[in-house]
């Protein structure tokens, strides 16, 4: 069995200028009709289907991808309180389209007795480079007994 080598998700391990990623993944029909479909999508053009192999896949459908940066680099507590949220939408994503995503934690601070950090992240075509989205998060950290940090 390996061992976990990922850092305990707390203030201290968390610092401006921390890379996260790459992270890698394939946008499956399956995801995309099923996010489709969650939204209620009425325009085809995001709705995968056999008439539609390469639908576009809706911009938002990829803003949780912050949360698998965070997963892969850290372990432990309750993840944190969106604070405030932004988005830059550059080229649409597709069904099949394989994605990159990196990001890097660009500032941490304490205000009002609670720890605070932002992630900004950008998710790339992962065979040309491609900017297709950059976000950034800002959040409250949580301890693990789901108390604001």
């Amino acid at each position: 069995m390996s061992k976990d080598l990922r850092l305990l998700m707390c203030p201290e391990n968390l610092h401006e200028g921390l890379r996260l990623g790459p992270i890698r993944y394939v946008v499956t029909p399956e995801k995309a009709r099923t996010f489709s479909d969650a939204v209620m999508a009425t325009n085809p053009a995001f709705i995968p289907s056999a008439d539609n192999p390469d639908a576009i896949v809706s911009p938002t459908m990829r803003l949780p991808d912050y949360a698998l940066l965070i997963a892969t680099h850290f372990k432990g507590g309750k993840g944190g309180v969106h604070a405030k949220h932004w988005c830059e939408f550059h080229e649409p994503m597709r069904v099949g389209q394989p994605m990159k995503v990196e990001g890097t934690i660009t500032a941490t601070y304490l205000k009002r007795g609670k720890f605070y950090f932002t992630l900004e992240y950008e998710s790339r075509d992962a065979e040309t480079d491609q900017l297709l989205v950059r976000q950034a998060i800002t959040s409250v950290l949580l301890n693990d007994k789901g108390e604001m940090q």
